[in-house]
């Protein structure tokens, strides 16, 4: 399980750090985001009992706005703050020195002393061979035994190398992404291993880029990523049909289903607003009758 750093279990709902790292330079979901509304989202979240916020070098200016708002709320040892190495735009790379600079960079960023997480983020299948060879993830090691880190974990859609890394013994927590909701199962064997391993497990992209948000998928535009290869648009329109008929939210229904495998920790959702992030703390807590969650497994082949 993961803990902060004053022992507080982490929430099931997390913050991802992409929606509000959303720049001109980097636009990620519907468009930039102020800095202003950046930090406002923050705040929000860890007001509400959100105590994990994610991010990465790679999502345009994440940290620096997240940084911000961790200086302004403080107690920082109330929250578990996230990150990752190997995609910083300057220090990109698995080696021992790209894993240092890029961690020190992320530290004086997000202007913080120490990272609850740091995961190698989006490594490829020879990266991650040659980072357990030279030096980096050594250099991961040392930053744990200092403190600087507290947990390493391992942010790629590969399941492969989340179990290779599992297999490792170095795994604390890793985040897969997609491929586990109500459109698609295919990370179920994964999170059972992980699972086994006492690895945590914080799950990505849970929504499905938008599409099970409770909105219409057939109205949903994604700018950055090509959902329609991954998953049905055609089924996730008719989840959110049958939810309609059903009065039940499919956000709500999918958040449930999720949490319901005893791996996930955590579902770490890319708000761009706070008005994003309550939804899905709504979302969250609405009560599904056992009725209608049995109902809707049968109806789309879950149960």
């Amino acid at each position: 399980m993961l803990l902060s750093a004053n022992k507080t279990p982490v929430f099931p709902v997390a913050l991802g750090g992409a929606g509000i790292g959303s720049c001109n330079e980097k636009v990620f979901f519907q468009g930039p985001v102020s800095e202003k509304q950046a930090i406002e989202t923050v705040l929000f979240a860890l007001e509400n009992g959100v105590n994990l916020v994610d991010t990465s070098p790679f999502y345009g200016n994440s940290e620096k706005k997240i940084g911000v708002a961790v200086k302004e709320y403080g107690n920082r040892s109330s929250f578990i703050l996230s990150t990752k190495a190997g995609t910083h735009p300057i220090y990109k790379g698995y080696s021992a020195d790209n894993i240092r600079q890029s961690i020190d960079n992320s530290l004086r960023t997000l202007q913080t002393d120490y990272l609850d997480i740091v995961h190698i983020h989006d490594p490829s299948d020879t990266d991650f061979k040659n980072m357990m060879k030279n030096g980096g993830m050594a250099t991961l090691l040392r930053l744990k035994e200092e403190k600087v880190i507290l947990n390493i974990g391992l942010g790629v859609r590969s399941h492969d190398l989340h179990l290779q890394f599992i297999s490792s013994g170095y795994a604390d927590v890793i985040l897969p992404y997609l491929d586990y909701n109500v459109l698609c199962t295919k990370a179920d064997a994964l999170l059972k291993a992980s699972h086994k391993k006492q690895v945590a497990v914080m799950l990505g992209s849970a929504l499905c880029m938008g599409l099970l948000s409770g909105k219409n998928p057939a109205h949903t535009s994604i700018r950055h990523y090509a959902i329609e290869k991954d998953v049905s648009v055609e089924k996730a329109t008719q989840m959110y049909q049958w939810c309609n008929k059903n009065e039940v939210n499919l956000m709500a229904l999918n958040y449930k289903f999720i949490l319901a495998h005893p791996a996930v920790s955590t579902i770490v959702i890319g708000a761009s607003s706070k008005e994003e992030v309550r939804e899905s703390l709504n979302a969250y807590k609405k009560i599904i009758s056992p009725t209608i969650m049995t109902s809707f497994l049968k109806k789309f082949g879950l149960s």
